[in-house]
């Protein structure tokens, strides 16, 4: 038997043209869809960093503007609640010593509903943490961001109870470092779960960064004041050890020119009266004691002189360069300069006195130069005269009691320099010294 098949009639429907027609704008449309998907999060994206660049400057901002730490921890705890949306934000300090560090709770709080999440807030008052204990014990354990998605599953969160109470589920905090130092661990809670936002959580390293240089630059302000303090009371003491010096410079010559003006007196009474008189050796014996007098009576004097510090004037020339502005005490820098000039200007030679004073770089340091066309002084004696009581010339010949030129060695190595002699170009003395540290150019 033979079967038949009824032939179907053909659907009856679009072209070939508009099928390719729908098939076309079907693509188009779908291409339009993914383009305005990537538009929108392109859009997206370059708000959400707007949002951390805005985040950062005022963060960067009140950490240079502060100064102290609190304010700048405020700004940014504010800040990354209105970044994140979530609702509280606190932050706690650690306190301690290699003893033992904990965690304490400080009053740096961003509550959008303080009565909502007061039970949350009075229990994280109370609480301290050790390291490695809740969120952040954690966080000071390790120097690093952490994240928790629900705080009710957590087994390291001590305050899960009042969390529950007060509708706290998510949390993360990060740490404030200054250098690798965790000095403040700021946290963060939502009522809702939250998945980690890896985004978020490299912006608050960095943030950490920043606010850990408030710490750091008010560490160094009170290790300056500190500084400064010391300074000031070595200055007090310098100077009232001056001031008694002087007075006993002063006191000693008073007292000794009595005694030595009776001994000078009688000497010279013996030498006029009975010199010739006697042998050879009692008249050299009178001349040694009458020099002996003679020059004990111009070390008093000239310590006492010292002692006043007083100046006077001269015809020589002085020529000063460009001289820096340091950190030094000035009046012992005085004095060392006028030690140094009046020697220069004492021992001259035939010319008329020409002094130069100047300063250049040496490393680190400032060198100082005293140059005069003196007589100068010879290599073999360049370490004694800075001796004390130390002199080159023969008694008579100069002036001076040879402990010039040892007070600027005191001086010059108080200020943890060196000074030393060399001979000028030309003839003279070139005395230079250095004085450390910093300076700035000056006139």
């Amino acid at each position: 038997m033979r079967s038949s098949r009824a032939a179907s009639p053909e659907p009856a429907g679009a072209s070939e043209d508009e099928r390719r027609l729908e098939a076309r704008l079907a693509r188009e449309r779908k291409a339009r869809t993914e383009a305005e998907e990537i538009a929108e999060r392109t859009l997206r994206d370059l708000y959400e960093r707007q949002r951390d660049l805005e985040l950062m400057e005022a963060v960067a901002a009140a950490s240079n503007r502060a100064l102290e730490m609190e304010a700048a921890m405020q700004v940014a705890v504010d800040r990354v609640c209105a970044r994140t949306g979530w609702p509280v934000g606190h932050v706690y300090v650690p306190r301690g010593d290699r003893t033992g560090v904990e965690l304490v709770p400080t009053a740096i709080w961003h509550l959008d509903d303080p009565e909502r999440f007061h039970a949350f807030r009075d229990v994280t008052q109370a609480m301290t943490f050790r390291p490695g204990v809740g969120l952040p014990g954690r966080i000071l354990d390790s120097g690093r961001p952490l994240w928790i998605v629900d705080v009710r599953e957590d087994q390291n969160f001590p305050r899960a109870q009042a969390a529950s109470d007060s509708g706290v589920k998510a949390a993360f905090g990060f740490p404030a470092l200054a250098g690798e130092e965790v000095v403040a661990i700021l946290e963060f809670f939502s009522p809702s779960v939250a998945e980690p936002d890896e985004s978020l959580l490299e912006l608050v390293e960095h943030l950490g960064s920043q606010l850990g240089r408030v710490v750091e630059r008010t560490r160094a302000r009170t290790q300056l004041t500190r500084y400064s303090q010391e300074l000031e009371r070595h200055s007090r003491e310098l100077e009232r050890a001056n001031r008694e010096l002087r007075e006993f410079a002063y006191v000693a010559s008073h007292d000794l020119s009595e005694p030595l003006r009776t001994i000078s007196s009688f000497v010279q009474l013996l030498a006029d009266r009975y010199r010739g008189r006697l042998d050879s050796d009692a008249d050299e014996f009178i001349d040694f004691v009458v020099d002996g007098t003679t020059r004990m009576r111009r070390l008093i004097d000239d310590l006492l002189a010292y002692s006043r510090l007083g100046s006077r004037p001269s015809n020589a020339s002085i020529e000063i360069g460009e001289l820096p502005t340091i950190t030094a005490d000035p009046d012992q820098l005085e004095r060392l300069f006028e030690n140094l000039l009046s020697n220069a200007i004492k021992f001259s030679g035939p010319e008329p006195p020409l002094v130069r004073v100047f300063a250049e770089r040496d490393g680190p340091d400032w060198r100082f130069s005293v140059v005069d066309n003196g007589i100068g002084v010879e290599p073999r004696h360049a370490e004694r005269i800075f001796s004390v009581f130390q002199r080159l010339q023969a008694p008579g010949e100069h002036g001076g009691t040879g402990i010039g030129l040892s007070i600027c060695k005191r001086i010059v190595e108080r200020h943890g320099g060196r000074i030393w002699v060399d001979q000028a170009e030309g003839g003279g003395s070139a005395f230079r010294f250095t004085i450390p540290g910093s300076g700035e150019d000056g006139h």
